[in-house]
């Protein structure tokens, strides 16, 4: 393990908290593919066709997993500094089970360090983890992503006038088309995490209730 003084753990945590930003903003960005472009004809020979100069696309430049895994290891030494930082002679333990569902036995420094520090992050990575789009018509599903379609008729008023009398029509400019491939994970899952995040915040409340219970020594 890496030997360092406070202020070196202090400045290196404070670095991992701009990188945890940093892949945190990266992952919200992971969840789709997009093309925009206008189009004459959405049916028959030469459907979604794009104009000429109206074909645009955004494409993401990590997937969802790149950026867990990523945040995962920021996380890992986040939370490793951070209780060495934390760890005194106090003697006040109490135990937990966390995350991964193995009991631990943790001071009352880890468990304040969990309870402001490590269990925010968390719960924030999750929330911002993106989510596939429902209620919206699928042209394609794989196991990595759904492709949406919207279109959107573009039109405008055209006015004439025929005898002497004013004549006002629609007319078609086009299509507007945006496709997404959505690599957004099912709602229920993202929901299941945050639920269990929360769940273990709850236990280590009440971990530290508990060890606040230990008699203080003279």
């Amino acid at each position: 393990m890496e030997k360092m003084t406070l202020s070196d753990g202090f400045n290196r945590r404070k670095k991992l908290a701009a990188d945890l930003a940093t892949w945190t903003n990266r992952l919200k960005q992971s969840g789709a593919d997009n093309r925009w472009y206008r189009t004459q004809k959405v049916t028959g020979k030469g459907a979604f066709a794009a104009d000429p100069g109206t074909d645009r696309s955004t494409e993401r430049h990590y997937t969802i997993e790149e950026c867990r895994k990523r945040i995962a290891k920021i996380v890992k030494e986040d939370r490793s500094l951070a209780r060495r930082i934390s760890l005194t002679n106090q003697i006040a333990t109490s135990t937990i089970v966390d995350l991964d569902g193995k009991k631990r036995e943790l001071t009352i420094p880890e468990l304040l360090v969990l309870r402001n520090d490590i269990i925010p992050k968390l719960e924030a990575v999750a929330r911002a983890i993106p989510t596939r789009k429902e209620g919206v018509p699928t042209l394609k599903e794989t196991k990595t992503y759904a492709l949406h379609r919207i279109v959107n008729k573009v039109e405008r008023k055209k006015t004439s006038f025929r005898d002497e009398v004013k004549v006002e029509e629609m007319e078609l400019l086009g299509y507007d088309v945006v496709e997404t491939k959505d690599y957004g994970l099912p709602q229920r899952d993202v929901w299941n995490e945050v639920d269990k995040i929360q769940e273990f915040a709850q236990r280590v409340k009440q971990a530290i209730a508990r060890a606040n219970k230990v008699e203080l020594i003279d």
